[in-house]
């Protein structure tokens, strides 16, 4: 397990219902930006991810867990952390508090894919350095 990359999100006008309580959907959207950073942080943004490359990383398996609900206004800090690195999946999992209370967790499995064929397609070496790096890391990741 890797230790944490963080990013914050703020809880905005859009992401609620009208009692000013975020709708559980969005939440899933906020941690995809989680993902979206951690990808551009240490493998390819997914512009060239997607336009360039051609691959995507689609989510295949997801479960989470509310814990507390997240209110217009709120700075929510999103931990994600890398559990594990397949040989084209990867799983890892985002856990959004505020202010060090747990709102909500995210668990999912994210497989590497040609968009062409939606064939899974092995890590190339390079991100498999970088992710394997992480995994045995020992310090905290902030992004923006």
């Amino acid at each position: 397990m890797s230790n944490p990359f963080i990013t914050r999100r703020k809880i905005r006008f859009a992401h609620c219902d009208p009692a000013g309580i975020a709708y559980y959907p969005r939440c899933f959207e906020l941690c995809d930006g989680a993902v979206e950073d951690w990808c551009e942080a240490f493998l390819v943004s997914r512009r060239i991810l997607h336009l360039e490359m051609g691959l995507a990383l689609p989510t295949v398996d997801m479960a989470a867990t509310f814990k507390a609900p997240c209110r217009l206004g709120d700075e929510l800090d999103i931990a994600l952390t890398v559990h594990a690195l397949g040989r084209t999946s990867i799983q890892l999992s985002t856990d959004a508090s505020c202010a060090g209370e747990p709102r909500f967790a995210v668990r999912y499995t994210q497989v590497l894919m040609g968009m062409a064929d939606a064939r899974p397609v092995e890590w190339p070496a390079e991100w498999r350095a970088r992710i394997d790096a992480l995994l045995s890391a020992k310090t905290e990741v902030t992004g923006s």
